[in-house]
């Protein structure tokens, strides 16, 4: 059981997205007078029981981090993470409640689709059992070191994002959100390469693809013959896609990634008659911090902060 829950919490942290990094430059300098500081209370709706709650700051993070890494990691993985859910959500509450994706009266979702995963109380009891009071101290404790390390360049939060595994490196934020953020740059994460599902296959079928390319963007002119898809490709030295072509359309790993619903956006693409066969490398999006590398690192002495500059760079302030 415990291994099929640690796969069920990283495949949340795989498909988080992020979606407003292109509303804000990187480089605004319109500075808060304080340094940023999370709020003590935070309203989350819930999407499955639509409600609105009202948690306090710890109890927030908490949630998170039950619902997007594996609470047997190291404890100063736990607070890397947690200090990067923290930023995060700091970061967009207000564009979330200005683009009218949650509803009037929350601060943020636990939506993933448009924030990032949130477990309620009782759901981490059911979900993971005597585990969850083994490391409930751990947990406590990292949600704590999170309220107060928020991560900042320029004085202001970062968009902190965070992946399961990387593919032995982490990409740049342009491969997956078309701007680039000196803060999400490629950082080595070799540990990566060791997790047991680093490298998959799966198999897609080229009506299931035109289906969901259509879905995408119904103006999209998709080629008839198949072999003219996913051509021209053009990766990096990790692997992560940063450009191919399907026809005279150009796409990034990260566009493939959330229209295919892909593991990675470090993949390869072979075909067979009229079944496309993706080879992904690590899982998730692979820009800012990797779990896994996170919790290496801390396994071999590395602190939070260590971790943090390491994925996020040395110009990042706490």
């Amino acid at each position: 059981m415990k291994d099929v829950l640690v796969i069920l919490v990283m495949f949340a942290a795989a498909i988080f997205a992020l979606p407003f990094i292109g509303k804000i430059s990187a480089g605004q300098t319109d500075e808060p007078a304080a340094a940023p500081r999370f709020p003590d209370e935070i309203r989350v709706y819930l999407t499955e029981t639509q409600e609105t709650v009202t948690v306090s700051a710890a109890e927030y993070i908490e949630g998170c981090l039950a619902a997007q890494i594996p609470l047997d990691y190291e404890p100063e993985a736990l607070k890397a993470q947690a200090a990067a859910s923290a930023t995060y959500a700091l970061r967009i509450m207000s564009e979330l409640r200005d683009s009218g994706d949650i509803p009037a009266g929350a601060d943020i979702s636990d939506d993933k689709r448009v924030c990032q995963p949130y477990m309620p109380p009782q759901e981490r009891e059911s979900t993971y059992g005597a585990d969850y009071s083994k490391y409930r101290g751990n947990i406590t404790a990292a949600a704590d070191y999170g309220i107060s390390h928020i991560i900042t360049y320029e004085n202001r939060p970062i968009y902190a994002v965070y992946h399961s595994v990387s593919a032995g490196g982490t990409c740049p934020s342009e491969y997956v959100w078309g701007q680039s953020l000196p803060y999400l740059r490629s950082a080595d994460s070799p540990w990566d390469k060791n997790y047991i599902n680093y490298k998959c296959t799966n198999e897609l079928r080229s009506e299931d693809i035109r289906l969901a390319l259509a879905e995408y963007d119904s103006s999209l002119e998709v080629p008839v013959d198949p072999a003219r898809w996913f051509t021209d490709m053009n990766a990096d030295e990790n692997g992560f896609v940063i450009s191919v072509n399907i026809g005279s359309n150009s796409f990034s790993g990260g566009d493939l990634w959330r229209i295919l619903g892909l593991r990675s956006t470090a993949f390869t693409v072979t075909r067979s008659g009229n079944i496309f066969t993706f080879t992904t490398l690590g899982l998730g999006h692979g820009a800012g911090l990797s779990q896994y590398g996170a919790n290496a690192m801390a396994q071999s002495g590395s602190t939070a902060e260590q971790i943090l500059r390491h994925y996020y760079g040395d110009d990042v302030s706490f």
